[in-house]
């Protein structure tokens, strides 16, 4: 009976020993994670730190582009109303020298200087539109839009020998910023206009084209120049991407266009090859007047 009950405490000191372990490895189990745990959340907060520091430098690097960006489409938009400017000025040297600078001329030709100047500056805040996107959208003719654009590249057609014919099937309704709209047509008229002169086109033609199917809107630019180069078809509307030399073209221009009609006005710009040469289609969604 005694060896029993020696036996009975020999087990009981045995598994309570074994307890007391288990404890002591589960404790120190626990601090350990505790531990690991600290150092983790440590580690997390200190990468989350530096992703911020990141996302703050890649931001501000954004904005700087941004604004380099813009002064560029600026630069860009500014040189043909400047050459025109200079182009009024030398006319008003010539007329007065010939003596037959009256009043009425001046005035015409003051008026035309003025248009310019205010388009120029019109420029500055249709651009500043990219560093504020939240600039109320309206409601206008796709027609009316590019009659602002035209009106401001006629004179320079004329003055390089291309033939501009435009028809309206008919005119839509568009939703979007009118004035980045404008540019956005500019920036395909311009380039049409200097790949027709860049190779030297004898017979020199922009075709436009404005017309509704269905719910959506076209208009399509088509010159006669020979259309794009295999080559350079994909990366026609890269940002930076340009086949003019760094002091004639930055690459901005057909990018910034497909960025608004894509982005902005939620339509789509593409180009093609066609016989004569390459035409920009761009399509966007009719809307009713009121809606």
């Amino acid at each position: 009976m005694i060896d029993f009950i020696i036996l009975n405490k020999f087990y009981f000191f045995i598994v309570f020993s074994f307890l007391i372990l288990l404890l002591f490895f589960y404790l120190s189990k626990r601090k350990v994670e505790k531990k690991y745990k600290l150092h983790l959340e440590k580690e997390i907060r200190e990468q989350i730190l530096e992703l911020r520091k990141k996302d703050e430098l890649l931001i501000a690097q954004s904005k700087l582009a941004a604004v380099g960006e813009t002064l560029a489409h600026i630069a860009h938009q500014w040189k043909q109303p400047l050459n025109q400017i200079n182009s009024v000025v030398l006319k008003i040297e010539t007329d007065y020298d010939d003596k037959v600078l009256n009043q009425e001329l001046l005035e015409e030709h003051l008026n035309e200087i003025e248009k310019l100047t205010f388009y120029m500056s019109d420029t500055i805040t249709s651009f500043n539109n990219y560093l504020q996107p939240n600039d109320k959208k309206e409601i206008f003719s796709i027609k009316n839009a590019f009659d602002d654009a035209y009106e401001l590249v006629y004179k320079l057609l004329e003055s390089k020998r291309i033939e501009s014919k435009v028809v309206i099937i008919n005119d839509s309704l568009v939703k979007g910023v009118k004035k980045e709209f404008v540019q956005a047509l500019l920036v395909i008229l311009n380039n049409a206009k200097d790949i027709l002169e860049e190779r030297n086109i004898k017979k020199r033609k922009i075709s436009i084209n404005i017309f509704s199917k269905e719910n959506k809107a076209y208009i399509n630019i088509e010159d006669n120049a020979g259309g794009i180069e295999n080559k350079y078809f994909k990366k026609i509307f890269d940002p930076y991407f340009t086949t003019k030399p760094h002091s004639q073209g930055t690459g901005h221009g057909l990018c910034m266009a497909k960025m608004i009609v894509e982005k902005s006005m939620l339509g789509e710009l593409l180009v093609t090859n066609q016989n004569a040469g390459a035409m920009f289609s761009i399509k966007l969604n009719k809307m009713e007047e009121y809606e």
